[in-house]
């Protein structure tokens, strides 16, 4: 019998704590089960009286007893007029009634500053929601921009309508959203452009021969600068020899006929000859006279100067020099036994002050008529060309300023004003072509660098900007997120201008003061995005 107690024992002991484990799931899956397996409230455990019911709006995530979606009343709107599927007014819901768009709806617009007239702080100051933000060192700065695309609203869009609310102001740091004050900085608005350097078509000349002939000298090399009447070549020419020939025999029958006509008037006063012969006599001088000054002429137009007062009086020899020497410079040695005493030279002589860019030809050379022996530009004033897309053609204005950084060497900017728009597009870029003067006094700038071309658009000493995470496209609008409270932003169309160093010019839809949600504001546009997708 003492086997079968201690037989009995042995089972007890191997049973019992078995059948309480089970007994314990058995008790905790009971609890879970009837109290949706939530952990009881402090003051329950403590035996304290506990709420009637937790105060959580599961549909928004936020305080049921603070959530201006479930309860409208709370941000001042009628629940009676109230859609609460889109989050706006039920009577203004364009969702819901699209008609309503050709009615009142439209009517709630500044069409001075192209945002909500219930929302636009420039005619109505009192809308803003002005705030204070911690002092940030590290605050940026406005200096340059080229203009955001798209920077209008819709007036039949009720984005501004709608209201981001968070469970708390902790809530607001935790989902990464960071606030900013809109503030004013002064903006240089700046469109930039790929640009080259050219030269001023306007001051660039060529040094033309004026006769056949051959080069006998050239007297500068490309890149050599170069006054206006410096001689830079001699040619040849036997048509240069042909025309003082000329002049040199008209000379000797003026003085031919101007003897004969001091002959014939002696005569008449003895009574030898009559008027007639007189007559003829004067109109023979007259001829030979103007014989004289064609030829003159003639050695003129190919840039021989000659004086007639001086040749007048030369003997032949003495005529036959100055003819010879007339207009050149003095040659070196050996120039002159290469010419020698030849009477068919000419000079060739710079029309301005400049540097010689070309030479196409040598000592030599054969030239013909009108043929360019050098090249020479101004180099004091260049040309900058650049070419803006047809869609942003209305922007560049003729008189703008214009700021050119050569490739490589950003430390020697130089400036200019616009001087030239095309009138048409080029055939293979579509591009409109614009040009720019700008002085270059040190000859800094060379003809086919590359460079930043960029023209001020707008220059204000004061514009308002936000942090360009504040601005957000939403699909029809650019909007901003103005912080009403802690925890509640509001959504804000805004018109935007210009961006630079992280900051966006606000044209118009906020004030300086207002503080904005920035880095992080996404998630309130994915907020207010999700009011679109409708029920489901």
């Amino acid at each position: 019998m003492s086997n079968s107690i201690s037989a009995a024992m042995q089972w007890i002991r191997r049973t019992v704590p078995t059948l309480l484990v089970f007994a314990a799931l058995g008790s905790v899956a009971y609890w879970g089960h009837h109290t949706g397996w939530r952990a009881p409230h402090l003051a329950a455990l403590l035996g304290k009286e506990a709420a009637s019911a937790e105060d959580w709006c599961k549909a928004h995530n936020v305080p049921d007893s603070r959530c201006i979606a479930c309860h409208p009343e709370l941000a001042g709107e009628d629940p009676a007029d109230w859609c609460a599927e889109h989050g706006v007014k039920e009577s203004e819901c364009s969702q819901c009634h699209p008609e309503i768009l050709n009615g009142g709806t439209a009517q709630d617009w500044c069409r001075e500053h192209g945002v909500p007239e219930s929302q636009c702080p420039q005619c109505h100051p009192d809308l803003a929601v002005k705030g204070d933000l911690p002092a940030d060192p590290e605050a940026r700065r406005v200096v340059a921009d080229p203009p955001l695309d798209g920077d209008s609203a819709t007036p039949g869009c009720l984005t501004h309508r709608l209201r981001v609310q968070f469970a708390s102001g902790e809530a607001v740091k935790k989902a990464g959203v960071r606030l900013a004050q809109v503030a004013q900085h002064p903006l240089r608005a700046t469109a930039f452009f790929p640009g080259e350097v050219e030269y001023d078509a306007t001051r660039v000349v060529r040094c033309p021969s004026r006769v056949e002939g051959i080069v006998v000298a050239l007297f500068f090399q490309a890149g050599e600068s170069v006054k206006a009447g410096d001689v830079v070549a001699i040619v040849d020419s036997a048509e240069i020899g042909r025309t003082k020939s000329e002049l040199v025999l008209a000379r000797a029958q003026r003085d031919v006929d101007r003897a004969a006509l001091a002959r014939v008037r002696s005569a008449v006063e003895r009574g030898l000859r009559g008027e007639v012969d007189v007559f003829q006599a004067e109109a023979a001088a007259r001829t030979a006279q103007a014989r004289l000054l064609a030829a003159h002429q003639a050695l003129v137009n190919l840039g021989i100067a000659v004086d007639l007062e001086q040749i007048g009086q030369a003997g032949d020899e003495v005529l036959a020099e100055h003819l010879r020497v007339a207009g050149l410079p003095p040659l070196s040695p050996e120039v002159a036994k290469r010419v020698g005493a030849s009477q068919n030279l000419v000079a060739i002589r710079a029309p301005i002050d400049g540097v010689v860019i070309e030479r196409p030809v040598v000592a030599g050379a054969v030239v013909q008529p009108l043929e360019s022996l050098l090249v020479v530009a101004d180099t004091s004033r260049m040309w900058i060309s650049f070419a803006v897309r047809a869609e942003e053609c209305e922007r560049v204005r003729l008189g703008q300023a214009l700021t050119f950084v050569p490739d490589g060497i950003r430390d020697r900017p130089v400036s200019g004003t616009v001087s030239w728009i095309s009138t048409q597009a080029d055939a293979t870029t579509r591009a409109i072509a614009c040009r720019a003067e700008v002085a270059n006094p040190d000859g800094f700038l060379r003809a086919r660098m590359f460079g930043q071309a960029g023209v001020l658009l707008r220059e204000e000493k004061s514009a308002i900007t936000v942090p360009d995470e504040a601005v957000n496209w939403e699909g029809c609008c650019w909007v901003t997120f103005v912080r009403l409270t802690d925890d509640i932003f509001q959504t804000r169309k805004v018109r935007i201008g210009v961006h630079e160093n992280g900051l966006t010019e606000v044209l118009s839809g906020v004030v300086p003061g207002e503080v904005v949600a920035a880095a992080g504001s996404y998630v309130l546009r994915s907020d207010i995005l999700r009011n679109r997708l409708g029920a489901g």
